[in-house]
């Protein structure tokens, strides 16, 4: 049944005079020995692989791309995945409709997008928002490249977005605030770049799925959007809203959370270096550089030329700060922090729910939602207190076989209170190996075969030794 609707829904795409417009196939059959899987296998991809297997994913891409030759024009892409096996299932990955003016462009939709500086092909997923979950419904307006400044020496990119959250969480009809500002200090071209930036999100809004708690409705008025853009907490500015809690007034309106993000990208005659630190924040507590240690530490190094070594990207992530210590950058300045030794509890917000889009995480996905864990739960992050270091290196091998690999070893904890706190806390840790070798090899220009095998072994996650055997054809 899954079958028939995707390929009846593509049909009327297949063939177009236009050579903008693209059109693929795709299936994915999926197995492992303990019907999960593999962790490296379903992370980042958007949602669109199951956790539960056996079992088969069909896939269908339509798009039209932009013509940068003209001063504006227009983009669409459409992608449907359809399940069938243990679990059955069909949606839009994507569709989203986009309009361009030189760099300028306004879209609205379900589209695919990491927000971070750093690698974005190699990554283990950028802090805040890393393409692990379901694309959110969005209406976006933004640069789609940097914008160039004097004489191109600096560039300037930004978004500002509105998104919808689902109501499979705690609170229902929930909003996204989310947008972006990055700089470029150097030309495009230039040896070497300096980046910096950051993005914030909001989760604000809304009301409890269940009533009765202590907080059944959320402000959701315009006059909390202005303190939810703002991040202001002087009251007097405009009027609360009706549904200001307490909670509110205190603090921030909804679960602010991100990642400020700096970057060096070094550009010899024989390749890319880049060098990238993504420092996570969930309050104005960042500013006194308590937690600046927490976040992803990153270094890619790509050649131009093909050979069994390409690329390789290394990661270190760290979210075992959380207020538990001063960092050693704010000893040194001699920073102090109000709230410290408050905790910081990453990627949830009490009782609105975690940080997560259809049962996914939205951000690093090596900060499992509880729903994927051996301990189980739902859309919080227990173990959210974590070291990982990670690696991941791909090639070409003889007879023009792409390859790569990921590798990831991680201890997951969380932070626990003893009789005297805050003096007696501690991280309470559990160890995890996740790692997957892909293989695949492109026939003909338009067929591309791929095996997939990944391997769990850890206390955070299910074990499990799993393979996939991945079909995709370019119809033109």
């Amino acid at each position: 049944m899954t079958l028939s609707i995707l390929l009846t829904f593509f049909s009327s795409l297949i063939v177009s005079p236009d050579t903008s417009i693209h059109t693929t196939v795709e299936a994915q059959a999926i197995v492992s020995d303990a019907g999960v899987t593999p962790f490296w296998m379903r992370s980042l991809q958007y949602g669109s692989v199951p956790m539960e297997n056996p079992g088969l994913v069909l896939r269908a891409w339509n798009g039209k791309n932009y013509n940068l030759k003209k001063k504006y024009d227009w983009k669409y892409e459409v992608e449907a995945t359809g399940w069938t096996g243990k679990r059955n299932d069909f949606w839009l990955t994507q569709a989203y409709l986009s309009g361009r003016w030189r760099k300028w462009e306004l879209w609205a939709g379900r589209r695919k997008e990491v927000y971070g500086l750093g690698d974005t092909t190699m990554t283990s997923g950028f802090y805040a928002w890393s393409g692990n979950a379901v694309p959110m419904p969005k209406i976006q307006l933004g640069t789609r490249d940097y914008l160039n400044f004097a004489k191109g020496w600096l560039g300037v990119h930004m978004t500002y977005s509105h998104g919808w959250f689902d109501n499979q969480g705690p609170t229902i009809n929930a909003y996204l605030h989310q947008k972006s500002l990055y700089g470029r200090l150097g030309k495009p071209n230039a040896h070497i770049n300096l980046f910096g930036g950051l993005n914030h999100q909001v989760f604000w809004g809304g009301e409890a799925k269940e009533k009765g708690g202590q907080f059944d409705y959320y402000p959701s008025s315009l006059n909390a959007y202005f303190y939810v853009v703002t991040a202001l907490k002087d009251r007097t500015i405009v009027s609360t809203d009706k549904n200001t809690s307490w909670y509110d007034a205190l603090n921030q309106y909804g679960n602010h959370l991100g990642s400020i993000d700096l970057a060096i990208q070094i550009k010899p005659n024989w390749g890319k270096i880049l060098l990238y630190k993504q420092t996570a924040y969930e309050t104005g507590r960042v500013a006194s550089l308590t937690t600046s240690d927490d976040g992803i530490w990153g270094a890619s190094v790509q050649l131009k030329n093909h050979g069994l070594f390409e690329h390789i990207a290394i990661e270190y992530l760290s979210t075992a700060n959380q207020g538990l210590y001063v960092a050693s950058l704010a000893k040194v300045l001699g920073l102090t922090d109000t709230h410290y030794p408050e905790t910081e509890n990453y990627f949830n917000n009490g009782a609105s729910g975690g940080w997560a889009y259809w049962k996914k995480g939205i951000g690093t996905p090596i900060i499992v939602i509880d729903a994927e864990t051996r301990q189980g739960g739902t859309t919080s992050f227990r173990y959210n207190a974590l070291k990982s270091f990670y690696l991941a290196v791909r090639g070409r091998l003889p007879a023009e076989i792409n390859w790569m690999m990921r590798l990831s070893q991680s201890k997951h904890g969380y932070i626990q209170d003893g009789t005297n706190y805050p003096s007696s806390r501690f991280i309470s840790y559990i160890p995890q190996l996740s790692a997957s070798l892909k293989l695949e090899k492109i026939f003909m220009t338009r067929l591309i075969t791929n095996i997939v095998i990944g391997l769990d072994q850890g206390e955070q996650i299910n074990n499990s030794i799993g393979g996939q055997l991945g079909l995709k054809y370019s119809i033109n």
